[in-house]
């Protein structure tokens, strides 16, 4: 296979009578799918789309997502999935620095494309995913109007979709990653994921995530795919019992709503033989629940978009042994951890260097950047801005995000090494600690906490927790309690917004 449509058109491992898709309202076969996947991209064709060009997707978790992402890729077009839950104005940004030649929205964001600048410019080139297209096309008129796209020569080295970062320390930016990028990916992901013919794949994830990578993964071995649209525990039980699923990826909070659910032992989940999960290691307590709920079936995947998804994963075995590390790599990539001036950290001692990484999963770019590109990718080596240590074995353990450590009276401070310890406290669900301005330190700590559900935490309690459990200079000066904790939909905390949350509240 050399490009991403052969996953699809080339592939000796599907069957075309087999399900290929399930959602909330249609179940498809592997020739309908195909059928319809050829289709859109004619009428992407017809409608003036060119290799090259972007098309942006704005869609829950439905079968016609995945349907898209084929079809623009079929013919050398670009395809720039949009977070769903940002709101309208952010889309507008983020599609006009896209640029793109067309739309494929669910109707539930139609009011996107009306309050875009260029919206003149993409009369004709919309195509609206259920519900009342109004003045656009609809999805499913240019998906089922049996049409056959005109070839298009591609090469693994052409562009195939743009993902824009997820923005937990800056502004989004267009990541651009080629076929080959992608499908060398996959083959990392295959690693662990063992996808084969008759397997079922539960995806609740965001297809807008490069978590996608697992539904792929599994289409690509001819197995069957049921999204999920919305996650909840017992719906999702249900499906894994009454599909026999094989293979799920969650965010930790996910698992731990599982692993909560009283509901839980009403169901059958024995046909799980892998539970993926990534944004955040688990450990200690959390951990043993989770081996004891669902056996030893997870596996950490650690990863970021500039190279694609993954670059490394903690094995289930690994998981009892390597606690809290994310692996030694992906057979695709090369990994160093080195300090500013680029010499490597010793293993197994202390020392924190930045991730950095090489191979063919490593992007294209960033879109229309040059500088940060060159700023990024350095004599072939893509700056994670990650940091993490060694150990002997040579596993990972992400410490922090370069941009997230916090220096005080000229210590530096890991804030994850802080959130490690306090997580461990019996009354708290879940923590951030993030650096705030302080007058004579230039840094000090804050640590915003979220108690489990029905227990008492006082400030004092956190305080004397601290001083028993970490070094002076690591015991937070601030601590403050909230509900809930914003993240992205892959689960990762959004530290900027909690950092602009608390100085937008101190200026005011």
């Amino acid at each position: 296979m050399r490009v991403l449509a052969d996953e699809l058109f080339a592939n000796d491992q599907i069957v075309d009578s087999d399900v290929a898709l399930i959602d909330d309202d249609e179940r498809l076969t592997f020739a309908e799918f195909k059928r319809r996947v050829r289709s859109l991209a004619a009428s992407l064709q017809a409608r003036g789309v060119q290799k090259g060009d972007r098309v942006v997707v704005i869609c829950p978790n439905r079968n016609e997502y995945v349907i898209a992402y084929y079809a623009i890729t079929l013919i050398g077009a670009i395809y720039v999935p949009l977070n769903w839950r940002l709101h309208a104005s952010e889309h507008v940004v983020l599609m006009n620095n896209a640029d793109p030649a067309a739309l494929l929205i669910d109707a539930a964001f139609a009011d996107t494309v009306d309050r875009a600048s260029d919206v003149a410019s993409l009369a004709g080139r919309v195509a609206v995913i259920g519900g009342d297209p109004g003045a656009h096309d609809a999805f499913a008129a240019w998906a089922e109007a049996g049409l056959e796209p005109t070839a298009v020569a591609l090469s693994p080295a052409d562009p195939a979709t743009m993902v824009y970062t997820s923005g937990t320390t800056s502004a989004p930016k267009g990541v651009l990653l080629t076929h080959d990028n992608v499908m060398v990916d996959r083959l990392g992901v295959a690693q662990y994921a063992q996808a084969r013919h008759g397997d079922v794949e539960l995806h609740v994830t965001p297809l807008y995530h490069q978590t996608s990578v697992h539904t792929f993964v599994h289409l690509r071995a001819g197995a069957t795919v049921r999204l999920m649209s919305k996650f909840e525990p017992e719906p999702f039980f249900a499906l894994v019992q009454e599909l026999r699923v094989t293979y799920t990826f969650l965010a930790p909070t996910m698992l731990y709503k599982l692993m909560d659910d009283p509901r839980r032992g009403e169901f059958d989940l024995s046909s799980l033989r892998c539970i993926g999960y990534g944004a955040a290691p688990i450990t200690g307590a959390r951990l043993r629940e989770a081996l004891e709920v669902f056996g030893p079936i997870l596996v950490n995947a650690y990863g970021l978009s500039e190279a694609t998804s993954h670059v490394s994963y903690l094995t289930p075995e690994e998981h009892l042994t390597a606690e809290g590390s994310v692996g030694r790599g992906v057979d695709a990539v090369e990994i160093r951890v080195v300090h500013d001036d680029g010499t490597p950290v010793q293993p197994g001692s202390d020392e924190v260097g930045e991730i950095w990484v090489r191979g063919r999963t490593v992007m294209h770019g960033y879109w229309r950047e040059t500088e940060l590109t060159e700023a990024t990718l350095v004599d072939g080596w893509l700056h994670s801005g990650d940091l993490a240590k060694v150990d002997a074995d040579g596993y990972l353990y992400i410490v922090d995000r370069k941009k997230d450590l916090v220096i005080s009276g000229g210590v530096n401070i890991y804030p994850r090494d802080v959130e490690n310890v306090l997580a461990k406290h019996p009354a708290i669900a879940e923590v951030a600690v993030i650096g705030v301005p302080d007058d004579y330190w230039g840094e000090s700590l804050m640590a915003i906490i979220v108690r489990r559900a029905g227990a008492e935490l006082a400030v004092d309690e956190v305080n004397a927790y601290c001083r028993e459990h970490l070094g002076g200079y690591q015991v937070p000066k601030h601590i403050r309690f909230r509900d809930d904790l914003p993240r992205n939909l892959a689960g990762k905390i959004l530290k900027r917004d909690l950092r602009d949350e608390i100085l937008s509240g101190a200026a005011s």
